[in-house]
């Protein structure tokens, strides 16, 4: 095999959580530029953008994950990659943060990851032996913040160890298993937050490349790490953060 095509996905069929919008659209577009067959799921599947299958799913729901696979097969076949990009943060500090609310985050975060990927591993990739999937986690699961992050803090440091340990789980079915850990990134989401010149400017005087991230930095490490390219990796956690977590 040439190098270059070492990064290619062609021919590859793959599923994106929370891939109707942000960084999980642009990781879509991404795979589709590689050659990838690509479905996208959500809760509004109408948001999706470009040749995609989308569908509608409640990924905190077994029943309508289960829907979704079903889906899969029909209309793919097999599943080579997994990405799961879903995920949500509510704003609290943590003496004021409510159970209720750290459920909810943890519930999405960690627990509906785990139903997805337990029945994409099963029903696709361990009877064939081969797969790919991707997590996303975040420079929070690492570092802390000032405030108001503890659940999602939380939730993406659980994150680090389901990747690490599923890897070893999962290694004797060839399939890898890997993290991205992005430091910000525009997003509808937390445009607030960068909106605000005060947060940005502190954020970017932190981060040694002296920017925060682009869409296509993760897209291009998520293509990287669902590739051929990254066949001996597993089981780690790529910070995509301009140098931030490497700064005291």
């Amino acid at each position: 095999m040439k190098y270059n095509e070492l990064f290619s996905l062609e021919g590859k069929y793959a599923l994106i959580t929370g891939g109707t919008g942000g960084l999980g659209g642009e990781i879509a577009r991404a795979f589709i530029d590689s050659g990838a067959k690509v479905a996208v799921c959500g809760n509004h599947p109408e948001r999706a953008e470009g040749n995609v299958t989308a569908i509608k799913c409640n990924i905190c729901d077994e029943e309508s994950v289960n829907a979704m696979m079903e889906t899969i097969a029909h209309e793919f076949g097999t599943l080579d990659i997994l990405v799961n990009c879903a995920g949500k943060n509510i704003l609290k500090p943590a003496e004021e943060y409510d159970t209720s609310s750290f459920l909810d985050v943890m519930n999405l975060n960690i627990n509906a990851l785990h139903i997805v990927t337990r029945e994409a591993g099963r029903r696709f990739m361990i009877p064939k032996k081969a797969g790919k999937i991707l997590n996303l986690s975040s420079v929070k699961s690492i570092i802390g913040t000032d405030k108001d992050y503890i659940a999602y803090c939380a939730s993406k440091g659980a994150l680090n160890m389901y990747t690490k340990q599923l890897a070893c789980e999962w290694g004797k079915y060839n399939i890898n298993v890997n993290a991205i850990a992005p430091t910000f990134v525009r997003t509808a989401i937390n445009s607030f937050q960068l909106d605000n010149q005060e947060f940005y400017n502190a954020l970017v005087n932190r981060i040694p490349l002296g920017r925060i991230g682009q869409k296509q930095d993760i897209a291009a490490a998520s293509i990287f790490l669902c590739s051929e390219a990254s066949s001996f990796i597993t089981g780690q956690v790529l910070c995509v953060d301009g140098g931030l977590t490497a700064r005291q």
